[in-house]
């Protein structure tokens, strides 16, 4: 099942993982009898690891999750390490060359 095999590709957005995976559950569960902690495992499961280890405390807190509310966390996870690293990365970058005077 394709569902069971589709993972977050590297550079991949939580978006667009998002979208892939509800047309997955669509297709497996036409009749809609998936409940909300089915469709989060689908979800989660192959979620890339940073996000999924910041998204799981987030999750447990809450009465009821969703799988909107797990897409909506982790588009919110990864946006935050996206401006962190952005501001971190210029930091350390490396020292550009010195090239001796002539």
């Amino acid at each position: 099942m394709e569902l069971e095999r589709r993972t977050q590709g590297p550079g991949q957005v939580v978006t667009e993982y998002a979208k892939a995976i509800r047309k997955l559950i669509k297709q497996v569960d036409s009749r809609k009898n998936w409940t909300e902690e089915q469709k989060i495992y689908s979800f989660t499961k192959k979620l890339r690891t940073d996000l999924l280890y910041a998204l799981w405390p987030f999750l447990t807190l809450k009465d009821n999750p969703t799988m909107n509310i797990a897409i909506e966390l982790a588009q919110k996870i990864e946006d935050n390490q996206r401006m962190h690293l952005g501001s971190i990365l210029p930091v350390f970058a490396p020292a550009p060359a010195m090239t001796p005077a002539p």
